[in-house]
């Protein structure tokens, strides 16, 4: 007994004062347990695997004690090498029971899923990799918060940190060399794709690039000209060149990315650009047409409100109040939430409020500032068909930050800047040749309150950035990039980060030519380039980098919409559907049809119906009750002849009586009104009707018993009287028998005396 006793005491202050070297070895410890195992527990070699010599009984007992097992444990995974092989059974009567049972109570969590694994599927493969970065996992897969993969990954990164300092700190000793972590070899990395490039250090997850995991949005057929994102970057609307507006719900979407709302603003014509609000709450639809519509946020099918179309043959656009021909582009004011801005062919840049009084019977808004763009005449002609060398505005934007910049891309190549004033008159600023073909897409590069730098791309597949400080054409541009291919799509743009530290360009695939195309984030530090992402046969066309999700989306050429995010520093948007399966409907669940038919089996010809309805050709059916209860029906056609027709209905029975005391007024001979003599008839019911006067003759009998307008006669009596009148000699100048410019006496003697 004293034996046994000094075994415990001296086993239970070696485990106080072994402690636990690790996190892992904790939670090592912990999974060997019962409340982890069930029913077998790993043997004792397998436990302590990783040490040598005494310190393998030590992290036994510390096991053992740790779940609970008591000294019998202990001094059980002391045993020898024989029965290391063999499962250790739960001690106590309940021992093959207590694996079954339950380890807490109540409404178990759904099992989780790491949100690494969610994200494996959605990763981009390397440049030049054609394996898949792995298989998708069927069925619901859930998992916890970004937050927590990032607290994995950097706790993963700082285990094996601390390894590589150990065995850095143990390898002179013994004479092995060792491998810095850090320096991995392209093989390897190449497996793992774009998305595991650049894994932040612990504490800058929020700088990591939102580029290592895509998500393809279907969100229409062919071109994506226009994208916009609310302000909290809740929604999303896209608009294509098939002239289609589609809703996004990132809170409401599932695998399936399907749009809750889909609608045709103008029938026939594509979308130029999509602007919203800085409320969110409105949204701006600028179509090939010369009207701009405002719609609400929920994508009602008819607009707010819209603007006036101008007068097309007023030559001077100052004097119309909107847009003649159509437009190109728009954008919503930075800050004020009922102001925004257009341009058009007809070579103006229009602002519009919409406190602004109506006009017309539509009432609509008209413009409150008209901005022209001068042509090298210093003339505002527009570009529409049939004006050659007009020239219009294709682009326009404000400066994010003041709105004091107003700035316009022009079909001449030209950019064109005004200042913000209380009258616009001509540009302030004109950059003739800024480009050589037309301008697609103008930008601001921010840092912070600051707005100095200015970003334009063209057709010219060159992209420049200009100081807003020294706009002129002998300063020149700061920056040129060239090989922007564009693709001749005239809708080619770029943006910037919501930091200012990076300019996102896209590079379109030339027909016929080799290669892929791109997108290029360059640094506005020193404008290197930062990143570089293939899209294949994809063009990337719209751009735009929310602050609120920190994801880059791209519209491209096939009608897809691309969201880029990484999982350490993106938040919302694509994350909200990523692995996020769509409702099933239950397999016992009964959709409800509303109210079948109801039969009424006392009637033989509802009892057919219903026989008809489960063994009957329903089609055939429906149409036949579609053809009973339709308006049109023909008529009832009365009886023949003077047969009232005994079988007959009560309808046709009325129908036959009245057709009957008709004939009898008429005096006919039957009720079809047939007679064998038809002109004899007709005589002798016109004497007849000469002897007694009609009822509207009896009723002006004596208050007017001789009529004014008798039209019996050939000529009335006005008619006579007026006739009466222009007899004799009458001035045929003016009209009248005696008048002052003509002497008639004289004139008729002298005509007696010819005579």
């Amino acid at each position: 007994g004293k034996a046994q006793t000094a075994a415990c005491w001296f086993a239970c202050s070696r485990v106080l004062v072994t402690a636990m070297d690790s996190d892992e070895e904790e939670m090592a410890a912990m999974r060997s347990s019962a409340r982890f195992a069930g029913k077998h527990r790993p043997t004792a070699s397998k436990a302590a695997s990783s040490k040598d010599g005494d310190s393998n009984d030590d992290a036994r007992v510390s096991m053992s004690v740790l779940s609970g097992r008591g000294s019998d444990a202990a001094s059980s995974s002391m045993a020898g090498p024989d029965d290391d092989d063999e499962p250790m059974m739960l001690e106590g009567d309940f021992g093959e029971m207590r694996g079954f049972l339950p380890v807490s109570f109540g409404k178990k969590a759904k099992a989780a899923t790491a949100s690494a694994d969610i994200h494996k599927a959605t990763a981009r493969k390397a440049r030049g990799s054609d394996a898949v970065m792995g298989e998708r996992k069927r069925g619901v897969q859930f998992g916890p918060r970004l937050t927590d993969v990032a607290g994995l990954v950097g706790a993963e990164r700082r285990g094996g940190r601390a390894e590589a300092e150990v065995q850095m700190s143990v390898a002179p000793e013994v004479g092995i060399s060792v491998t810095d972590p850090k320096d991995h070899s392209d093989d390897d990395r190449e497996g793992a794709g774009e998305a595991f490039d650049d894994i932040p250090l612990p504490g800058h997850e929020h700088e990591a690039l939102p580029v290592s995991h895509e998500v393809a949005i279907p969100a229409h057929d062919k071109l994506v000209t226009a994208l916009s994102l609310d302000p909290k970057g809740s929604r999303m609307v896209t608009g294509g060149i098939d002239g289609c507006v589609k809703y996004f719900d990132f809170a409401g979407m599932s695998e399936t990315k399907e749009p809750f709302r889909i609608l045709e603003p103008v029938d026939g014509h594509m979308v130029q650009s999509l602007s919203f609000s800085t409320t969110g709450g409105i949204l701006l639809v600028v179509c090939s047409d010369a009207s701009a519509r405002i719609y609400d946020r929920d994508g009602s099918s008819k607009p707010i409100q819209s603007t006036v179309k101008g007068d097309m043959y007023v030559r001077d656009m100052q004097h119309t109040k909107g847009h003649t021909q159509m437009l190109t582009s728009g954008v919503w004011h930075p800050f004020a939430k009922e102001q925004w801005m257009t341009s058009s062919l007809d070579g103006t840049i229009r602002l519009w409020d919409l406190n602004a009084t109506p006009v017309g019977m539509d009432q609509v808004l008209p413009s409150v500032h008209v901005l022209k763009t001068l042509d090298k005449r210093n003339v505002c002609v527009g570009g529409a068909a049939g004006r050659a060398g007009g020239l219009y505005p294709n682009c326009c934007a404000f400066s994010p930050n003041d709105a004091k910049i107003l700035a316009g891309g022009c079909s001449d190549g030209s950019v064109q800047v005004f200042f913000d004033k209380q009258r616009y008159t001509r540009p302030d600023r004109i950059l003739r040749t800024a480009h050589a073909r037309l301008v697609t897409d103008v930008g601001f590069i921010c840092r912070g309150t600051q707005h100095n730098l200015m970003v334009t791309r063209s057709l010219d597949d060159t992209m420049k950035i200009w100081d807003c400080r020294m706009l002129s054409d002998a300063k020149g541009p700061v920056k040129t990039f060239g090989d922007m291919t564009c693709g001749e799509n005239e809708k080619a743009g770029l943006c910037t980060s919501p930091d200012g530290r990076h300019l996102v360009v896209g590079t379109a695939v030339t027909k016929g030519a080799l290669g892929s195309a791109t997108v290029r984030l360059y640094n506005t530090d020193d404008f290197a380039l930062a990143k570089l992402l293939d899209f294949g046969q994809r063009s990337p066309i719209r751009l735009r980098w929310p602050s609120e999700l920190n994801q880059l989306i791209v519209g491209t050429s096939t009608g897809e919409v691309t969201m880029l995010y990484s999982p350490f520093s993106s938040k919302h948007g694509a994350l909200h559907f990523v692995g996020r399966k769509a409702k099933t409907r239950a397999a016992n669940e009964i959709e409800y049809t509303g109210a079948g038919p109801i039969f009424n089996m006392t009637d033989k010809d509802d009892i057919q119906k219903f026989w008809s309805t489960g063994h009957g050709n329903m089609t055939r059916i429906r149409r036949q009750e579609v053809r009973q209860a339709q308006k049109t029906l023909t008529p009832i056609r009365p009886p023949q002849g003077d047969k009232s027709g005994a079988g007959s209905s009560d309808q046709m029975a009325f129908a036959a009586l009245v057709l009957k005391s008709g004939a009898k007024q008429l005096h006919l001979n039957n009720a079809m009104g047939v007679e064998k003599d038809s002109q004899k008839a007709l005589l002798a019911y016109a004497d007849k009707v000469n002897e007694k006067s009609s009822f509207i003759e009896g009723a002006y009998a004596k208050t007017q018993p001789v009529k004014i307008l008798d039209w019996s006669v050939e000529e009335s009596e006005g008619d006579k009287r007026m006739s009466l009148n222009q007899s004799g000699d009458f001035c045929r100048k003016c009209g009248q028998k005696m008048c002052r410019c003509t002497d008639y006496s004289v004139w008729g003697s002298k005509r007696q005396k010819k005579n």
